[in-house]
């Protein structure tokens, strides 16, 4: 893959502890939310529902070619998307997921050659992130303190790895905070 990679974004949080995360992580999440860059759903944990229903929606849009996700918590929706058809890709997050294939979309989100039409959710999590390296030489995304969050960031590697291995199409992850 050549020239630059234009991602389109979708954050989801959960509504009813939005402030409480906005203080935790010393981000502003309610200013995201009303800016309409983070999108709040009821309750206390991200509906994952909800989460589904707008990759679905964005599908209709957007001839969507795989998923890539990490597996951690999206289980019961990949279950779903597959039902609907949708193929996926999965990762985790430890050496041996992200191997030696994801340097070089590791370093492009790095060096910032995707653009993310000015996405700040998306902007904050770049800065959170590190790159670690095994003896191997196996490279991670990473963050130096627990309160960080690089999800997006993560999603947007696996994403660009995955077009750079088939690039026929378009990648997406639903990156919840």
């Amino acid at each position: 893959m050549t020239g630059e990679v234009k991602l389109l974004w979708r954050h989801w949080c959960p509504a009813d502890n939005i402030e409480e995360r906005s203080r935790r992580d010393r981000a502003p999440y309610q200013v995201w939310r009303d800016q309409g860059h983070l999108i709040a759903t009821e309750g206390n944990t991200t509906d994952f529902k909800f989460v589904e229903a707008a990759i679905l929606k964005l599908a209709g849009i957007y001839d969507i070619t795989e998923l890539a996700f990490d597996r951690t918590f999206a289980g019961e929706i990949i279950r779903n998307l597959a039902d609907e058809g949708m193929t996926w890709s999965s990762s985790g997050r430890a050496f041996s997921a992200w191997g030696r294939r994801q340097p070089s979309s590791c370093a492009r989100c790095l060096a910032r050659e995707l653009q993310h039409g000015g996405d700040p959710v998306s902007d904050w999590c770049a800065s959170n992130v590190s790159i670690r390296t095994d003896p191997a030489g196996n490279v991670k995304p990473d963050k130096e303190r627990s309160i960080e969050r690089i999800d997006p960031i993560v999603a947007a590697i696996m994403a660009v790895g995955r077009s750079m291995a088939e690039p026929t199409g378009i990648y997406g992850d639903g990156a919840a905070c």
